[in-house]
């Protein structure tokens, strides 16, 4: 609520590794069973965004964003040593995976939550970082992010994140759109119109899939089929089924 809370209550618990935080154990094991099945393992928390909206609030946050900047590139600071310093003895004692996921949703339907300048002074330098830092483990970062940030994109890029998901068609992203102008940045993970499936029209899921597949080909991108959000329980089960055959079976 305030910086002295922040400073008194909650910031000293944040200065040391605590591996009791850490499901050391169960992450070894998990990571040993899927290498050993072939499968792509990864590990993913919130980062910084979404942990601020969820301590101080909306309104302590953007208020204090603009008033006490200097408080939030603190909190930043402390937790992206934090979430490094964990990670580090994550990979050591638990393994290394093939790579990681970072979820912070920075827009809503409209746009960004904050202005691109904001952002940029307040937050990036700390993706960047954090970034780097899973990239000095030769590890990939996908970064996941709800909402329209087509206005951040180019931030995005210039953090170093090697992909993205999951482009929401409701909020206006469009992967095609994407793939033509970040094709060589980016790869696209999702990107289907949930809603679409969950019309049931086989002709519009044949259609959009098509549209999209070939769409980001021809910019030269790459894409790893997915829906634009979560699967909602009015997609029918024989629906979904259908639109995997024919990402399975397309050819060019």
């Amino acid at each position: 609520t305030t910086r002295s809370c922040w400073e008194e209550k909650y910031r000293p618990h944040l200065l040391k590794v605590d591996k009791s935080r850490l499901d050391i154990e169960n992450a070894r094991k998990q990571i040993t069973k899927r290498k050993q099945e072939g499968k792509w393992t990864f590990y993913g928390h919130l980062f910084i965004w979404e942990n601020m909206r969820q301590s101080l609030g909306d309104l302590c946050l953007y208020e204090s964003m603009l008033l006490d900047p200097d408080w939030i590139h603190d909190y930043c600071r402390v937790y992206t040593d934090f979430f490094k310093n964990h990670y580090r003895v994550l990979f050591e004692e638990a393994g290394i995976p093939d790579g990681i996921w970072v979820y912070e949703d920075l827009g809503y339907k409209n746009g960004t939550f904050c202005s691109p300048e904001i952002y940029k002074q307040l937050l990036f330098p700390y993706y960047t970082e954090f970034v780097n830092f899973f990239h000095s483990y030769k590890l990939p970062v996908i970064l996941h992010s709800c909402g329209n940030i087509e206005s951040i994109l180019d931030l995005i890029v210039e953090a170093g994140f090697d992909g993205l998901n999951p482009m929401e068609v409701k909020a206006g992203c469009d992967v095609v759109r994407f793939a033509e102008n970040w094709a060589k940045d980016l790869v696209f993970v999702g990107g289907l119109d949930v809603r679409i499936l969950e019309s049931g029209d086989r002709a519009a899921i044949k259609k959009e899939v098509e549209r999209m597949i070939k769409g980001v080909l021809n910019a030269g991108g790459s894409l790893v089929f997915a829906s634009d959000h979560s699967i909602s329980s009015q997609v029918k089960y024989s629906d979904y089924c259908y639109m995997l055959e024919l990402v399975r079976n397309w050819t060019l």
